[in-house]
């Protein structure tokens, strides 16, 4: 019986999955090991997540982290719906010139745009921070939020939202009952993807921290220039469980929204109809 080799697509996806996945594995691996110098196995320890955790330099910067990403996320999706509802009516033209500053945001070399941001706060003495730093985080991530929000628009008809109209609803309601939930979906993907790139984010965070404000992957980046310890392991290993974490509550809720019937996009023009009677 003749054995068949593997194919060379899966082979190639076997290597890719290997070196995408085993520096991870290693990473936690090393989060554990009791040697502080990294150079064998020395044991099983969780005592540098405790040194971690009990680092406040840490502690604060893992807030500074959460409220930019926080701040930029709102702002963003607030962008992206108004740019997506907008082009839904706008010109030809007018569509055009948005998907080029849209694209343009997203071709962009990043280190290009902290440093020109990074330029023109220094010019007219704006200080640098917090604020900063979700200014400049917001310029990205609007640009991915609003290519989901427009994906999403595409796909959906006026036909729920002229119905709630001509049952008297108000422009606002029927934002808020129709259109909204229909929008609900990839408001979450945008939401979750804006979030994961302004708390994990670098470069910008870099340039325009500052002095005033240092985010927990900036701290990292120091930290690994000495010389990488297990417990600079520890604090990579939290922040992917952060992100693991908010993936799969988001993926709980809306599984529990579809089997409570709640479905995002579902409509009930009777309701509507009383609703707007009141």
């Amino acid at each position: 019986m003749s054995h068949r080799l593997p194919a060379p697509s899966a082979v190639f996806t076997a290597l890719v999955f290997v070196f995408l996945y085993l520096p991870i594995g290693i990473v936690v691996l090393n989060s554990f090991n009791a040697d502080e110098a990294l150079l064998g196995w020395g044991g099983f320890t969780t005592q540098w997540y405790s040194q971690a955790f009990s680092n406040s330099r840490v502690r604060d910067d893992f807030v500074t982290s959460l409220q930019v990403a926080l701040a930029s996320t709102a702002i963003s999706l607030v962008i992206a719906v108004t740019a997506g509802l907008w082009m839904r009516r706008a010109s030809t033209r007018a569509r055009r010139a948005l998907d080029a500053t849209t694209y343009m945001r997203i071709v962009l070399p990043e280190v290009v745009v902290a440093l020109a941001l990074f330029l023109v706060l220094r010019r007219y003495e704006i200080p640098l921070g917090v604020p900063a730093i979700v200014a400049g985080h917001v310029i990205f991530n609007s640009a991915y939020a609003t290519l989901i929000i427009q994906a999403r628009l595409a796909t959906m008809t006026d036909v729920l939202e002229e119905a709630a109209a001509d049952l008297g609803a108000s422009p606002v309601r029927t934002f808020r009952r129709v259109t909204l939930p229909l929008l609900m979906p990839a408001v979450i993907v945008a939401a979750l993807l804006t979030l994961s790139f302004s708390f994990d984010d670098v470069v910008t965070s870099l340039f325009l921290g500052g002095p005033n404000a240092e985010t927990l992957p900036v701290l990292l980046l120091g930290l690994i220039r000495l010389h990488v310890t297990p417990e600079v392991n520890a604090i990579a290993v939290g922040v992917t469980a952060i992100t693991m974490v908010t993936f799969g509550l988001a993926a709980a809720v809306m599984s529990i929204r579809d089997a409570a019937g709640v479905r995002t996009g579902q409509v009930d023009p009777a309701t509507l109809e009383a609703e707007e009677a009141k």
